[in-house]
């Protein structure tokens, strides 16, 4: 794991654990957020209770706060394979997902969100996405 990648991980921990502090579980609020910025991803998702949908954020967390998962073989790439092929899943609701966990943390941190916050996020959404993308391609 590279310093930049430990560093934001470390950050991304920080705001997280204010995020819990100030708010509590965030998980409706996620998919409110979510499904307010992508529709067509909702329908997919009416089978899921809010048990279903924490530990889908939980999984969530684990790949922003570890690069464990990632990589050719990892579980990131299984899981891209698994929504896209037997859920019907589009590639352009992972953005909206990690953007709608990212806008909430913001949000519940108030003017603590800084700069520090706003780039270790982008970071590892991009980090995250990277992987999604090429995982992606793979299905055309």
């Amino acid at each position: 794991m590279s310093q930049q990648s430990a560093q934001s991980i470390a950050t991304i921990s920080d705001s997280l654990e204010q995020c819990a502090d100030a708010v509590g579980d965030i998980t409706d609020v996620v998919y409110d957020r979510f499904f307010s910025q992508c529709g067509s991803a909702e329908p997919l998702m009416g089978h899921s209770d809010t048990g279903m949908k924490g530990r889908m954020l939980a999984q969530v967390f684990e790949l922003l706060l570890t690069d464990e998962h990632l990589g050719d073989d990892g579980y990131l790439r299984w899981e891209v394979d698994n929504h896209l092929l037997a859920y019907g899943v589009e590639v352009d609701m992972y953005p909206a997902f990690l953007e709608a966990v990212r806008d909430v943390v913001k949000e519940s941190l108030g003017p603590a969100w800084g700069t520090d916050q706003a780039h270790a996020w982008s970071s590892r959404i991009e980090t995250l996405l990277q992987d999604i993308y090429a995982q992606s391609a793979v299905h055309g």
